[in-house]
């Protein structure tokens, strides 16, 4: 019921009844931050919309076995927590969840989504750059993401603790077994599986949920880092595990974000 109660309230904050717009490169471009040299990195996990834009292209385009290969799995809300079967219907195409990250995707559709971005940046006129490659971060380009410029860095943000001074939580994940909420349900925040790809405290390079909400994806197929909503405190530091930093499939737990590499300035 309570899952009801949140698509409802979703609803009501009205961007079902905006115009809709188009995600394309430019969209993709702004939404990047330099990291380190030559390597920048998308201020947000990809969200639904954008996802769900990148297959519509396949279908349109009719690239019928990329399409099947990124398509997403939404029964995998049903695995263990058959308390969320609204969101098996609504959680990958509702107008109230498109900026929400999307999940239940397989490496390989992470993968054609970053070579559809890098395509469609080459394709450009008006590029910064010459050639870039989009792809998934290895495991230190992620770390060093997170970081943001302190290599001493425990967490995401400044300080050792989980709330601000405010007490406001710091990222979304769950604080105990037993609590399938999150501590951002707290706040009333909505949080009580995934949050909004732009929520809460960025870090210094400007990145939003480094640490909780869905464990991103790596380059290295099946690992992640930055834990989930569904993972506790211990994984939410940087240099920290979870129980689904490694997976073998898609999952509501696992999405990522794209980087970019700048093979050649100009």
């Amino acid at each position: 019921m309570k899952y009801i109660i949140l698509l409802v309230a979703l609803v009501m904050i009205g961007w079902s009844s905006g115009k809709k717009k188009d995600f394309d490169i430019k969209a993709a471009q702004k939404n990047l931050v330099k990291v380190k040299e030559n390597l920048y990195a998308s201020k947000t996990e990809v969200s639904n919309f954008q996802y769900v834009s990148f297959l519509n292209y396949l279908k349109q385009t009719n690239q019928t076995e990329k399409y099947n290969s990124a398509k997403i799995d939404s029964t995998k809300w049903r695995e263990g927590m058959s308390h969320n079967e609204p969101f098996v219907t609504y959680y990958h195409s509702h107008p109230a969840l498109r900026e929400y990250p999307v999940v239940n995707i397989s490496y390989e559709g992470a993968t054609l989504f970053c070579q559809w971005l890098t395509d469609t940046y080459s394709k450009s006129e008006n590029r910064k750059f010459k050639k870039v490659l989009f792809r998934l971060p290895k495991e230190e380009e992620w770390v060093s993401a997170a970081k943001g410029g302190n290599p001493a860095a425990i967490y995401p943000w400044e300080g050792n603790d989980l709330r601000n001074k405010k007490g406001t939580p710091r990222c979304n994940f769950i604080r105990d077994k037993d609590d399938t909420m999150g501590t951002a349900s707290i706040q009333n925040d909505g949080a009580e599986i995934t949050a909004l790809v732009v929520c809460y405290e960025p870090n210094k390079f400007g990145l939003y949920n480094m640490s909780g909400n869905v464990a991103e994806m790596l380059l290295e197929k099946g690992k992640t880092k930055g834990g989930s909503w569904l993972d506790t405190e211990e994984a939410m530091k940087i240099d920290g595990t979870g129980k689904f930093s490694t997976y073998n499939s898609p999952s509501p737990t696992i999405g990522f974000r794209y980087f970019m590499e700048i093979i050649e300035s100009n």
